[in-house]
C-alpha cells in the first residue's frame, strides 16, 4: 500500500512539473489572459519605439534599475550603484545571481553591447536619443565618432562603469527605460533581424520568457525560473492576445475572454467606468499633432499658430475623450518634476494660450488674423491638406478638428488612415502634412518631452529646428543648480511654443478595461503596464 502511494505521489509531481515547464502549459492556476493592443512591429529593445511593445520588453528583460508598484526606482539587475564627480560617473554592481533565461550569467558586457548597438546610427533606433546623456553618444549618433567610443565599459564581469556628458542626477531613472535593456551579443549578432521571432533565440533576463508566438493571434510567456526574483512573480503564464480594436476588446472583456485591455471605447467609457469594467489610471503623456516644417504652408509659424488656436481642446476632452484628460496648451504635461514650490513643471504656467471654451471665439479671431497675415485671408488660397492618423478614436478627434478648421478658418483638411505599423514608417519618412502623434516621456524630467523638438532628434518627425531652443536645452544640461536648470527648460518650452513647433491637443489620462477578478496590475504613469504581480481571484 505504501509503495502504491509513493508511486502515485511521484507521478503527480511529474505531471505538475510537465505542466509548469512544458512549451504549451494548460489550465495552470496562475494564468492570466490580457491584451495591450495589436501584434507589435518588433520587440527588439533596440529597434522598438511603441509603448505596447515596451510592455512585452519589460516582462522579458530586466534593466539595471526597475520601478516598484509606486513608481519608485529600485534595484533590478544591478543590486546597487554609486555616483561621483557631480553625478557624471556612475558605477553599477550587477547581481551575482542575475541570469539569462538559458541559465547564463548577466554580465556588464551585456549592457555595454546593447548600449553601443542602440546608439549605432545604422540601426536607426528611435529611442537612441535617451542615451545621449552618455559621453560621446551624440557624436556617435551623428556619425562623428565610432560606437566603441561610447563611455561605458565593464570593469569586470559584474561591474559597469558609465561616464556622462553632464551631471544627470536622475540617470538611475533613465536606466530603467527599455532603451537601456541588456542584450546577449552571442544571440543577437547571429540574426539581428529575426532573433526575437524564434523562441530558442529570444533570450531575455526578465521575469518571463516566450514559449509561443502565434502571429496575428497571441504571444504566450511563462515565468522564467532562472530569474533571480522569480519567487515573487505571481503569474505562471501570461497570454497576450493581439487585439487592434477597442470595441472588439470590450466584447472580449465582457465575455470573459480576456481580463485586461489598455484602452476603452470612447463612446462607452462612462458606462464602463460606472459598471466597474473600466477605470481611469495615472498617465503622464502628451497627445499632439505633428506638423511638417519642411512643407509649405506649414513652414510658416503664423499658419501653425492659426491652426492651433482654431482647435477647441476643451470640447475634445469633454465631448470625445471624456475620461479625465486635460486640454494642453504646452509641451510638458502636469506631474513632471520641477523645483518651483511644487514638483510640477506646470506650476509656473499652465499654458501659452487659453484652452477654455469661453475664450475659444477670441482664439478664432486671433487665428483668422494670423492666417490673413500669412497670405490666406478667410482661407483663400490655402491648399487642401492631408491629416494622417491610425484608426480608432483618433479619427473621431480628427473629424472634429476638421470641422473646426473649416468653420473657423475656411480651410479644408482631408483625413487619411493607415494601420499603426505603416503610420509609424510614414511619419518617420516625413511623408505627411500633419499627423497625429503621442508621447510618453519614459522618465520624469521635462527634457523627456522637450527633446521631441530638438534639432536632429529621431522622433522630431516634423523636422522643427531652432538654434535658440537647442541652446536653451544645452544650457539646462550644464547648469550648476536645479533652479538654473529649470529656468533654461522653461525658456526652451517658451521658444518652442512661440514657434508652435508642435500642436499640443491634450494630456492623456489612462482608461483601461479590466476584469473585476484581475488584481494587482501595476499602472506605470507612462503606460507601460506590468503584470508580474497580477493574479485572478474567484
Amino acid at each position: 500500500m505504501r509503495k502504491n502511494i509513493l508511486i502515485t505521489v511521484f507521478l503527480f509531481i511529474i505531471i505538475c512539473f510537465s505542466v509548469s515547464c512544458g512549451k504549451e502549459p494548460k489550465n495552470i492556476l496562475n494564468e492570466i489572459t490580457v491584451s495591450v493592443g495589436p501584434e507589435p512591429q518588433t520587440i527588439d529593445p533596440t529597434i522598438n519605439s511603441a509603448v505596447d511593445a515596451m510592455i512585452y520588453t519589460t516582462h522579458l528583460f530586466e534593466n539595471l534599475t526597475i520601478k516598484d508598484e509606486n513608481g519608485n526606482i529600485i534595484p533590478g539587475a544591478a543590486e546597487s550603484w554609486t555616483s561621483s564627480n557631480n553625478n557624471t560617473i556612475y558605477i553599477f554592481n550587477i547581481r551575482s545571481n542575475a541570469k539569462w533565461c538559458d541559465g547564463m550569467d548577466v554580465t556588464a558586457d551585456d549592457f555595454v553591447y546593447a548600449w553601443k548597438r542602440i546608439v549605432d546610427p545604422k540601426n536607426g533606433a528611435s529611442y537612441s536619443i535617451l542615451l545621449d546623456v552618455i559621453k560621446n553618444a551624440s557624436d556617435i549618433m551623428m556619425e562623428n565618432k565610432d560606437k566603441d567610443t561610447l563611455a561605458v565599459k565593464a570593469l569586470d564581469d559584474k561591474t559597469l562603469y558609465v561616464e556622462l556628458e553632464y551631471p544627470v542626477p536622475y540617470f538611475p531613472e533613465m536606466a530603467a527605460h527599455t532603451a537601456y535593456t541588456p542584450l546577449r551579443e552571442d544571440i543577437v549578432s547571429q540574426d539581428e533581424d529575426g532573433w526575437t521571432l524564434k523562441t530558442d533565440t529570444m533570450v531575455g533576463n526578465g521575469a518571463f520568457q516566450i514559449v509561443r508566438w502565434e502571429h496575428n493571434s497571441r504571444l504566450v510567456v511563462r515565468k522564467n525560473t532562472d530569474y533571480w526574483n522569480y519567487k515573487e512573480i505571481k503569474p505562471d503564464i501570461i497570454n497576450f492576445e493581439f487585439i487592434d480594436n477597442d470595441n472588439t476588446a470590450m466584447s472580449a472583456i465582457l465575455n470573459g475572454e480576456i481580463s485586461f485591455y489598455h484602452n476603452a471605447p470612447i463612446n462607452d467609457r462612462a458606462k464602463l467606468i460606472e459598471d466597474g469594467v473600466a477605470r481611469v489610471v495615472p498617465n503622464v503623456s502628451l497627445y499632439f499633432y505633428e506638423v511638417n516644417h519642411k512643407k509649405a504652408p506649414f513652414n510658416d509659424a503664423r499658419v501653425r499658430k492659426a491652426i492651433s488656436l482654431a482647435i477647441d481642446r476643451e470640447y475634445i476632452v469633454n465631448n470625445i475623450m471624456n475620461a479625465g484628460e486635460k486640454p494642453a496648451a504646452a509641451i510638458v504635461p502636469y506631474n513632471i518634476k520641477d523645483v518651483y514650490g511644487t514638483n510640477d513643471f506646470r506650476y509656473q504656467k499652465d499654458g501659452y494660450f487659453s484652452v477654455n471654451s469661453e475664450d475659444y471665439q477670441k482664439n478664432v479671431e486671433e487665428a483668422r488674423a494670423l492666417l490673413a497675415e500669412a497670405g490666406y485671408p478667410n482661407g483663400e488660397g490655402f491648399p487642401v491638406f492631408e491629416f494622417l492618423t491610425n484608426p480608432g478614436f483618433h479619427v473621431t478627434i480628427a473629424e472634429s478638428v476638421q470641422s473646426m478648421l473649416k468653420e473657423a478658418l475656411n480651410i479644408d483638411m482631408v483625413i487619411r488612415q493607415e494601420e499603426w505599423a505603416v503610420l509609424l514608417q510614414t511619419r518617420r519618412d516625413g511623408n505627411f502634412d500633419m499627423a497625429r502623434q503621442g508621447w510618453i516621456g519614459g522618465y520624469n524630467s521635462p527634457q523627456a518631452f522637450l527633446s521631441l523638438v530638438k534639432t536632429g532628434y529621431v522622433l522630431n518627425e516634423g523636422r522643427y529646428s531652432n538654434a535658440e531652443f537647442d541652446k536653451a536645452l544645452y544650457d539646462a544640461a550644464f547648469s550648476q543648480s536645479d533652479l538654473e536648470r529649470s529656468e533654461y527648460l522653461h525658456k526652451a518650452e517658451s521658444i518652442a511654443m512661440d514657434d508652435m513647433a508642435i500642436i499640443p491637443i491634450f494630456y492623456y489620462s489612462g482608461t483601461v478595461m479590466q476584469s473585476k477578478n484581475l488584481n494587482d496590475v501595476i499602472y506605470d504613469i507612462f503606460g507601460i503596464y506590468n503584470f508580474s504581480k497580477a493574479y485572478m481571484s474567484e
